[in-house]
């Protein structure tokens, strides 16, 4: 009951208080046109944006640890992605940035931007981490666990590469067959399915990777979830080669701008945090489940 009630207070702090406070700090970073059709480090006056992002990473992130150290690591996680889904909700649509700055160096600031967030979301992950302590049942969680020490032997054997690797492409794939329009809601959404496409994915790739008596073993969030924060600093890249930035005026025009460009840096944190463990835990019911129907 003190768990729940525990629960339900954190979440209540991020939605209500942490996310609102959030979401008007990203509202006060204007664009080059004077409009909030921006990101954090695209927008006209870079020190402001870079001290608005400072806050919104200190806000989210400060509180993600203490929930989780509080609560559990999954509770921690949850609650971050849900202030950093509002401040994505809330923040200007991608293709009003490139309309009124279609340059390369638009591009290289959102890789920039994906880089920022995502190394300091592993940071607080690394924070939130306390390997003696697992989920609300007490018991050991190492899924969830995010220590330098767990991340190098996940990241070092085949199938967490393979891993990390299947969540990438399953967020290219996702974000450009069902990325349309770069409205915020859609940035968020795509983020979210893509994220847990990668769970899914990410989470199958390993289980097909891993040798046959390790088949038991279950594959750790850490390397799926870093694919998925990767698409944030690579996606942006590779719009400078397709379409290019001398494209992106026409294709916003059109209606057609490629579905990896239209989901902000902070969307793709997001969808990472919050739709990786929605798909890696089908995967892993699953795999439980055909254990015990073949133990049986």
């Amino acid at each position: 009951m003190l768990y729940v009630f525990k629960q339900w207070i954190a979440r209540a702090v991020s939605l209500c208080v942490v996310g609102p406070i959030c979401s008007a700090i990203i509202g006060s970073v204007v664009a080059v046109d004077g409009s909030h059709h921006t990101t954090f480090l695209t927008g006209h006056n870079l020190g402001s944006g870079i001290g608005a992002l400072a806050m919104v990473l200190g806000l989210s992130l400060v509180m993600g640890v203490v929930i989780g150290r509080v609560v559990d690591r999954r509770e921690g996680i949850l609650n971050i992605a849900f202030v950093f889904g509002w401040v994505a909700w809330t923040s200007g649509r991608l293709g009003e940035l490139y309309r009124v700055a279609p340059e390369s160096s638009t591009l290289i600031k959102l890789s920039a931007e994906g880089f920022v967030i995502s190394a300091m979301v592993i940071v607080a992950l690394v924070l939130t981490t306390d390997p003696k302590k697992g989920a609300a049942n007490g018991q050991v969680d190492d899924v969830s666990r995010f220590d330098l020490a767990w991340m190098k032997t996940s990241l070092g054997k085949a199938e967490g590469m393979i891993s990390m690797g299947a969540a990438l492409v399953a967020s290219l794939v996702v974000s450009y067959l069902f990325g349309q329009t770069d409205l915020p809601g859609q940035s968020v959404g795509v983020g979210f399915f893509a994220g847990i496409a990668a769970g899914l994915g990410g989470a199958l790739a390993a289980n097909s990777a891993r040798k046959n008596d390790e088949k038991d073993g279950s594959t750790a969030f850490a390397p799926i979830m870093i694919g998925v924060m990767l698409s944030s600093v690579l996606f942006p890249l590779i719009g400078l080669v397709k379409p290019g930035a001398g494209g992106l005026v026409e294709l916003v025009v059109s209606g057609s701008l490629p579905g990896y460009l239209i989901v902000s840096p902070i969307a793709w944190s997001m969808g990472a945090l919050m739709g990786v463990p929605i798909g890696h835990s089908w995967v892993e019911h699953s795999v439980q489940q055909a254990g015990e129907a073949q133990a049986a």
